[in-house]
C-alpha cells in the first residue's frame, strides 16, 4: 500500500496477517519457544527470597516480558524492534548479573548508580581487563552489539530488510520504505526467530545461577529441559545459517 492509500485500521491488519502467516511459517520451531516460556515461568512458583533480594526477580520478569513482547514484534514482522526489546532484556539481565555476583552492588541499581546506566560498557571493560570475569555475559554483550546497530537507533543500519528497490509501470526503479521489515528468504527469517530465542535463553542462564542459590525444591526435568533446549536452539541456528548463505 503506498501511504495515501492506508489507514491505522489497515496497518493494523496488515499486522495481524503478518503475525498468522509467521505462525504457520514457524510452526516447526514453536515448540521451542513454547519450551523457553516453560522454563522462565517454572521456578517462580518455587522462588522464595527476602525483600533485601527483590532486585534479581523483578529484573527476572522484566526480562520475561521482553521475551514475549520481543517474540511478538518478529512475529508481526517488526525485526528491529524485535532487536530493541531484547537489547533491554540482555541491560537487564547484565544487571541482575553483577548483583548476583556482587550482592553489595544491589543497592547501587536502586539508586541509579551510573555503573548500572552504562552496565554493558562496564562488564565489557572487565571483560577486556580479565577475560575469566562473567564467564556467562561474553556471548550476550556480542549479541548486545548487533541489537545496538540494528535495533536502536534511526540510523541506516535500522533500515535493513526495510528498503526495496522496484521497477515501477515505466520502468523506472523506485526506492520503497516498508513499514514492515522483515527478510524475503525464509531461512533468514527462521533464522533471526532462532537467534531471538537464544539471546533470551543466554540472558536466563545469568538467572539461573540466582536461582541454583536461592530455590528450595530442585526439579530434575526442569534442569534437563535446560540442558536440552540450549543445544537444539544451537543446531537450529546453524541450521538456518547454512540456509541463508546459500539462499535458500
Amino acid at each position: 500500500m503506498k501511504i495515501s492509500d492506508s489507514n491505522f485500521l489497515e496497518y493494523l491488519g496488515a499486522e495481524e496477517h503478518n503475525l498468522l502467516a509467521s505462525i504457520v511459517n514457524f510452526k516447526s520451531d514453536f515448540d521451542l519457544f513454547y519450551n523457553l516460556d516453560q522454563i522462565y515461568k517454572e521456578p517462580l512458583s518455587r522462588l522464595e527470597v527476602p525483600p533485601s533480594k527483590a532486585s534479581i526477580p523483578q529484573l527476572y520478569l522484566f526480562v520475561h516480558f521482553h521475551l514475549y513482547f520481543s517474540v511478538s514484534c518478529i512475529l508481526r514482522s517488526h525485526l528491529s524492534e524485535c532487536l530493541a526489546s531484547m537489547r533491554k532484556a540482555i541491560d537487564a539481565s547484565l544487571s541482575a548479573y553483577q548483583i548476583i555476583l556482587n550482592p553489595s552492588s544491589a543497592q547501587a541499581y536502586e539508586n541509579r548508580d551510573p555503573m548500572f546506566q552504562h552496565i554493558k560498557s562496564y562488564i565489557q571493560n572487565e571483560i577486556k581487563n580479565d577475560v575469566t570475569k562473567y564467564p556467562l555475559a561474553h556471548q550476550l554483550v556480542n549479541v548486545h552489539d548487533l541489537c545496538s546497530e540494528f535495533g536502536s537507533h534511526a540510523d541506516v543500519s535500522s533500515f535493513f530488510h526495510r528498503l526495496e528497490l522496484r521497477p515501477d509501470p515505466s520502468g523506472k526503479k523506485e526506492l520503497l520504505v516498508h513499514y514492515f521489515q522483515f527478510p524475503r528468504n525464509k531461512a533468514a527469517y527462521q533464522f533471526y526467530f532462532i537467534a531471538t530465542l537464544q539471546g533470551f535463553y543466554l540472558a536466563f542462564k545469568i538467572f539461573k545461577v540466582f536461582f541454583d542459590q536461592h530455590l528450595k525444591i530442585i526439579d530434575i526435568n526442569w534442569e534437563q529441559l535446560i540442558e536440552t533446549l540450549g543445544k537444539k536452539l544451537d543446531e537450529q541456528r546453524k541450521t538456518y545459517k547454512a540456509k541463508m548463505d546459500v539462499g535458500t
